[in-house]
């Protein structure tokens, strides 16, 4: 175990070794497995793969002997204090971008399931479904890594650096042949990680280092994504959602510029 200046310096290139095996000790069988090259899969491989970065983070404060900032670590999956606008945003983007690409794919001539057969009741068991395994996944990036990469980076590099290793954390996915991943070109994936990386990093930040919101995005997301596999358009609506992402990614960076996204907070002056 360590502590001290040396400690803080190693603490997030450890967590990201451990996060990376973490779920790579879960990912590889499975992706092995579905070419035949490993005997067995089994629903643990999963729950490892996704809950990596959280017990990565977890091992990392005990191995720096901060045990106490576990507990913190997990509370601010409940600072909800924000403004109304903070909430629409987390849940209502993702809709609003699902629903342009079923629009754009419906426009351009391409063929959608129809939607009569869609389960649409089943939505909010599907998003509490991702919301209960993402997580995990933002207790590790945003809760442990991103506090401490903005301690020395700033944000556009922190979103290009957290955005490419996000990406090749999920390689596991993108070479099983059984994940939708799989079926996507790579460098959408590395455009779209970088991208939605410029986003949270927009969010959290904004919110007050909230865990909450960004883990709700993240669910509404993945919802998302659920449904355009439903109406058959998720490969073919890919380049819509990647390019909408990236202009909205862009236009932070227009904003609030690339060191930090967020205005300046001003201190009030006494009369």
């Amino acid at each position: 175990m360590v502590n001290g200046e040396k400690g803080k310096r190693r603490a997030v290139p450890v967590f990201y070794l451990l996060a990376f095996g973490f779920s790579w000790l879960g990912w590889v069988p499975q992706a092995l497995h579905a070419r035949g090259l490993f005997p067995f899969d089994n629903p643990f491989f999963s729950l490892l793969g996704g809950g990596g970065p959280t017990l990565a983070a977890v091992a990392v404060l005990l191995w720096m002997k901060e045990k106490e900032k576990i507990r913190a670590l997990f509370a601010d999956l409940f600072k909800l204090r924000a403004s109304a606008g903070w909430f629409v945003f987390a849940f209502a983007f993702w809709l609003a971008v699902g629903g342009l690409a079923l629009m754009v794919v419906a426009l351009t001539g391409g063929t959608l399931t129809p939607s009569f057969q869609f389960a649409w009741f089943s939505l909010p068991a599907v998003f509490l479904g991702m919301l209960i395994s993402n997580v995990w996944e933002e207790i590790g990036w945003r809760g442990f890594a991103l506090p401490r990469l903005q301690e020395k980076y700033a944000d556009w590099q922190i979103a290009v650096l957290m955005g490419m290793l996000w990406y090749a954390w999920h390689l596991p996915l993108i070479l099983n042949p059984n994940s939708p991943m799989a079926a996507l070109p790579w460098y959408g994936q590395a455009l779209f990680s970088i991208s939605q990386t410029v986003i949270y990093t927009w969010l959290y930040r904004n919110t007050g280092g909230s865990l909450f919101f960004v883990s709700v995005f993240h669910a509404m997301s993945n919802t998302s994504a659920f449904v355009l596999l439903q109406f058959g358009v998720f490969v073919s609506s890919y380049g819509f959602v990647v390019g909408i992402t990236t202009l909205f990614a862009f236009l932070i960076l227009l904003v609030y510029g690339g060191r930090q996204f967020q205005r300046p907070i001003r201190a009030s002056t006494a009369r």
